[in-house]
């Protein structure tokens, strides 16, 4: 008896390692599309946002703010490859002198250990989990004189 007991107590180890570990690469996968998507945006965003006539003119480097804005969004939007969840996306500053661009992604994100977690749970208390992510892109002159 004290076989199974032990056996049994072993395999539901087991099946709480695998959903933790499937759990956790769930999150880390979530993580990482973010992190690119919102780096990868806002980069795209603020080189399609310089206004070209003053940097020839002018020698310096300036934003069209509206237009890194839009681009911002529509690119976060097209960057992503996990669909899972809930995205937001904030955007916290821009600015054409200097520019730059500030912006916070975060996800909310149901996973199997919680679900699990939940099924077993008189309250189900567990909330789904948020992945934040920050990026600032600020373009500067590498010289102070003209």
């Amino acid at each position: 008896m004290s076989k199974m007991v032990l056996s049994g107590f072993f395999i539901m180890m087991l099946l709480f390692l695998t959903f933790f570990t499937v759990s956790f690469q769930y999150l880390t996968i979530a993580d990482s599309d973010n992190e690119k998507s919102s780096e990868n945006s806002t980069r795209n965003a603020m080189t399609l946002a310089i206004n070209w006539g003053n940097a020839r003119v002018n020698e310096e480097i300036t934003i069209n703010e509206e237009v890194a804005e839009e681009a911002v969004l529509r690119q976060f939007a097209d960057a992503s490859d996990f669909y899972d969840g809930d995205r937001y996306l904030n955007i916290y500053h821009s600015s054409s002198k200097p520019p730059i661009l500030a912006v916070e992604s975060y996800s909310t994100i149901g996973t199997p250990f919680q679900d699990m977690a939940n099924r077993f749970s008189e309250e189900n208390d567990l909330t789904d989990t948020i992945i934040r992510n920050r990026e600032i892109v600020i373009f500067e002159a590498k010289e102070t004189r003209k």
